[in-house]
Parts: C-alpha cells; sequence; structure tokens
C-alpha cells in the first residue's frame, strides 16, 4: 500500500507539472497566439488546479510517519518538480502549442529566424518592455 502511495504521489507531481507549464506558457505568450482558454475565467481553475495537484502530491510523499525514507521520497519528488521536469515539459508544449512555421515565416525571417530555430526564441513572449515605454 505505501508504495502505492508513492506512485501516486510522484504521478500527481507529474500532472502538476504538465499543468503548471502549460499555465506558464499561456502567461507569457502574446496574446494572438495564447490558448483561448486563458482569455476566460478557466484559466484560475488551471492555475488553482496545479497548486492542488502539487500539494496533493506532496502531502502523499510527506504522509510517511516514522518512515525515514518518507524525507527523501518527498525532496525527490521536489526537486523532480521544481528542477527537472520544467526542462522537460516547457519545450514540449512549446513545440505544441506554438503556430507552424509556415504562419509565422513571413514575420520572423526578417528577425532571423529559421525553420529549424524558431521554437527556441522568444518571438512569442509579451514584451513587457514595451508596455513599459507605453505607460
Amino acid at each position: 500500500m505505501q508504495y502505492l502511495l508513492i506512485l501516486l504521489g510522484f504521478l500527481l507531481i507529474i500532472l502538476a507539472a504538465v499543468l503548471q507549464a502549460y499555465c506558464d506558457y499561456g502567461r507569457q505568450a502574446r496574446p494572438d497566439i495564447q490558448p483561448h482558454i486563458f482569455t476566460t475565467g478557466f484559466r484560475y481553475v488551471m492555475e488553482g488546479g496545479w497548486w492542488l495537484l502539487m500539494l496533493l502530491g506532496a502531502v502523499l510523499l510527506f504522509g510517511f510517519p516514522g518512515s525515514p525514507s518518507g524525507f527523501l521520497i518527498a525532496s525527490i519528488g521536489i526537486v523532480l518538480f521544481w528542477l527537472v521536469l520544467p526542462f522537460i515539459f516547457n519545450p514540449i508544449l512549446r513545440k505544441r502549442l506554438l503556430p507552424p512555421w509556415d504562419d509565422v515565416k513571413t514575420e520572423l525571417e526578417p528577425k532571423g529566424y529559421k525553420q529549424n530555430n524558431y521554437l527556441r526564441g522568444d518571438w512569442w513572449k509579451k514584451d513587457a518592455k514595451v508596455k513599459r515605454r507605453k505607460t
């Protein structure tokens, strides 16, 4: 039973990381390529959802009283969530959510992007500096 709870805790941590990466993309994306769900109030449900999944996973991983390995397992889960999984899920989601090269080729070719490197750039992010200059 204990191993089942550990497995469930890690699965919740992984699901939380996927949802967090999606929310992170939605917060940073320009309005023209932002997923439609981030223009509605459901975005706050998603934000709260990844927090809830992360907390439930952490509780399951920390929830082994008297077990000396409980703290070690929970530490592995925390490191996995904050340091490892963002490097895995953020590029995957960016590749799936950004428009295809043919749709943005006319915009990005003058900036020096090519089909093989346009997914690595930050052209899709909101330009916070421009907003500050306008106000």
